[in-house]
């Protein structure tokens, strides 16, 4: 072996340990984001998924356990993991496999975009980032249950032409645009700040808001072109009113306690009015 090809085995190792340690959705804000998505697939897929949830959430961790250059981005390989794991869900039910096992590959899947919604999952540039990383991380899985996360809705290119390696090109694109926000807010101050010290008007919670609904949304969309590639039904979009410009939004519920209303107020008032909000551009 030459030295030049031990100097490159030895910068790739490099790489992977710090993607290692530089995920920024913990396992806990990915399960999350996998099973939020479900509300937003095909309702006949949804029903599967919900149906066999246990090989849905094996399929989570086994994407969660994947080597670490299948979790990043180049030199890792992300891109291509996340455009096999979705060209295998769709030739498998074209086969047809049993729908369980194509449940748990969705599983699988939902890491890979959700990894490819992830800043610090796609970009290593900033020589900082093992310090903020993990700090990151507990700081997302802290304010999860606040972030309203929006389901952005259908994607024309995806369900028209069958563009995935669009949908993936965004998905990466949107991830490298984020990526400096967080380590300039994390040193904001001149030196690294502890995460405790950033609130809900911090550039961070806005980057996990936007990031983590965009997962949500490209996971599920890709679930539905999987979908009507084996037949399944896809419903139409919901109308939108006459003269509408720019996207639809869905508000997903928020992180509750899994007992509907356990935390409505039993008499009273409402505490806030019944009035709608406006969402700015996304």
């Amino acid at each position: 072996m030459s030295a030049r090809s031990g100097q490159s085995r030895i910068v790739l190792w490099l790489f992977l340990l710090v993607a290692a340690f530089s995920i920024g959705w913990s396992a806990r804000t990915t399960r999350h984001l996998a099973w939020s998505s479900v509300d937003f697939m095909p309702p006949d897929l949804a029903r599967q998924v919900r149906r066999h949830h246990r090989r849905f959430d094996a399929g989570i961790k086994r994407g969660l356990a994947a080597p670490p250059a299948w979790r990043a981005g180049r030199p890792g390989r992300l891109a291509e993991a996340l455009a096999a794991s979705a060209d295998q869900c769709a030739k498998g039910l074209g086969r047809p496999i049993p729908l369980e096992d194509l449940v748990e590959e969705l599983g699988v899947l939902a890491v890979r975009v959700i990894d490819a919604n992830d800043p610090l999952a796609v970009v290593h540039d900033d020589n900082r980032e093992v310090r903020y990383a993990e700090a990151y991380q507990t700081y997302v899985d802290s304010v999860l249950g606040r972030i309203r996360l929006v389901y952005y809705g259908p994607d024309f290119d995806l369900a028209n032409r069958g563009d995935l390696g669009g949908v993936i090109d965004l998905a990466f694109e949107r991830s490298r645009e984020l990526y400096p926000f967080v380590g300039e807010e994390f040193f904001r101050t001149g030196s690294l700040r502890s995460w405790k010290t950033l609130d809900d008007r911090s550039v961070t919670f806005g980057v996990a808001g936007v990031a983590l609904s965009r997962g949500l949304t490209d996971f599920a969309n890709i679930c539905a072109w999987v979908w009507a590639g084996g037949g399944g039904y896809v419903p139409a979009p919901r109308p939108t009113p006459r003269g509408h410009r720019g996207p639809t939004v869905t508000l997903v519920p928020k992180l509750g306690s899994g007992f509907e209303g356990r935390d409505k107020p039993k008499r009273g008032a409402p505490v806030m009015g019944a009035g709608g909000m406006t969402l700015p551009p996304p």
